[in-house]
């Protein structure tokens, strides 16, 4: 077993096993970049391949010409326990999934495979798998390490079923719950503390060992440590409130933030890639030991590698569900939500209101000024209305520069009053862009539904629409009022 200190992810070494040889390809080509890749398409292949190399991952297919994944993964098992093995399907069932997590499998996929699903999932295997190794080197060499070191032998051994517990929650709330409160318990630092820089997402989360700390005082107290714990944040944003701060409950006790504490500062990295940092805040220096920075080096990168997982998650369902440009909700979510309104309104007998916006003249901004100012105009709409809807309301970009607004225990009278607050926005102000003054207005149509009686979601929107083009008719920045007709 390979268990060199220095092992990186691009020095290990993946074998696909799948009798189609199109995935073997595929698989091959989105990992060649990142590791050193191998493939087979059968299991006779393949078992000689897994005696001749120490492979760090097997990717393989659940059934095979002349053998199963089962097998395959077995095989690896019994020849290193601490090998990866990620399964791919198109026949999964019960009975195959619980065999191969007992046997140990680090994930279960059903075909077809997404990649970018694949690639996390393969990056975690792969940190893992360095954590192994770093931790047997560890231990091979513990009788030469001081009796403080040979102390934390036992916290790096342990850390298995911590990254295993780790990995089971994908929301990031939860994935640094558990990081920032297994990192106080076993080192002992008055306060934890996580930052991060990572797919538009900038946030901290704190957790002290014991009691529970105020925002505004951790805000303050983190502001004046602010450039040697997040380097990578920016602080202007962080003083104006900007980067969110969550904030954890500690064990039973008390938490006061001295000034005088110790920060350590340990960066996050995914390949070499800075994601952002973990920091430990004890009560002098001669609470931390030098000892205990391999521990935390080999706890980072495995934690770093499941928040950026975490994250990935998190930015998809994000990505499914907003406009790229408005970051407003997009056309699916729109009809998503507007159908879930329709069924509840249907259930309990409530108000709600559908409005379509449309800018007038549209073609002409982007014929006059160019599409980039059009944009800005699209955008800049979107924060007027903003500004101007509850917290409960869905605003959503429908198609091109027309928008859907959803107003749930809203009636009649109050969606004429948001549509003139509405109209009055676009036109109370010109938008200065590009050293350009550009003034616009828009059209408004309404549907009222009250769940007397059932409407299909698309003779809702067909009356909300029919209403916008009767504005757009009657000479536009106006809003008209529809009547539903089944």
């Amino acid at each position: 077993m390979d268990t060199f200190l220095s092992k990186r992810p691009s020095d290990c070494h993946i074998l696909i096993v799948d009798d189609d040889e199109i995935i073997c390809e595929m698989l091959r080509d989105a990992l060649k970049d990142k590791y050193h890749v191998t493939a087979s398409t059968t299991g006779k292949d393949a078992f000689c391949k897994i005696d001749a190399t120490d492979f760090d991952i097997v990717i393989t297919d659940l059934k095979l010409p002349d053998t199963s994944g089962i097998e395959i993964l077995s095989y690896v098992k019994c020849k290193d326990e601490y090998s990866e093995v990620i399964m791919v399907t198109g026949y999964a069932s019960l009975d195959s999934a619980t065999i191969a997590l007992n046997l140990g499998v680090f994930s279960y996929f059903t075909k077809p495979v997404v990649i970018d699903e694949l690639l996390i999932q393969v990056e975690k295997a792969v940190a893992l798998r360095l954590f192994h190794l770093k931790s047997i080197m560890l231990m091979n060499q513990s009788e030469m390490m001081p009796a403080g070191a040979k102390d934390h032998i036992h916290d790096i051994t342990q850390l298995y079923n911590f990254i295993r517990k780790l990995m089971l929650s994908i929301e990031v709330p939860e994935i640094m719950r558990i990081t920032l409160e297994d990192v106080n318990n076993r080192l002992g630092a008055e306060c934890a503390l996580v930052g991060v820089d990572l797919l538009g997402f900038s946030e901290i989360f704190a957790m002290p060992r014991t009691g529970v700390l105020g925002s505004d005082a951790l805000h303050a107290f983190i502001g004046d440590h602010f450039k040697t714990c997040f380097p990578n944040l920016n602080k202007a944003k962080f003083d104006d409130v900007q980067i969110p701060l969550f904030v954890y409950k500690g064990k039973q006790g008390e938490c006061t933030l001295e000034k005088t504490w110790y920060p350590v500062v340990i960066p996050l990295t995914v390949t070499d890639r800075g994601i952002g940092t973990l920091v430990l805040f004890f009560r002098n220096r001669e609470c931390f030991t030098t000892d205990q920075t391999q521990f935390l080096f080999v706890f980072s990168s495995i934690v770093s590698s499941v928040i950026e997982h975490g994250y990935s998650v998190l930015q998809a369902r994000h990505q499914a569900k907003t406009d790229s440009l408005t970051g407003v909700a997009n056309h699916r979510f729109f009809h998503e939500t507007l159908e879930r309104e329709i069924a509840r309104s249907n259930r309990k007998g409530c108000t709600f209101v559908l409005i379509l916006i449309d800018i007038d003249n549209f073609k002409k901004i982007n014929d006059t000024y160019g599409h980039q100012v059009g944009d800005a105009v699209i955008v800049d709409l979107t924060k007027r209305i903003g500004l101007i809807i509850r917290a409960g309301d869905i605003l959503a970009r429908y198609g091109g520069e027309e928008f859907g607004l959803i107003l749930p225990e809203t009636d009649l009278y109050g969606a004429e009053v948001l549509a003139s607050r509405i109209l009055n926005a676009f036109t109370a102000k010109p938008l200065t862009y590009l050293h350009h003054k550009i003034s616009y207005s828009a059209s408004i149509g309404i549907a009222v539904y009250d769940g007397s009686r059932p409407v299909k979601k698309d003779i809702l929107i067909r009356t909300a629409d029919d209403a916008l083009y009767e504005s757009k008719r009657s000479g536009r920045n106006r809003f008209t009022v529809g009547t539903i007709t089944v």
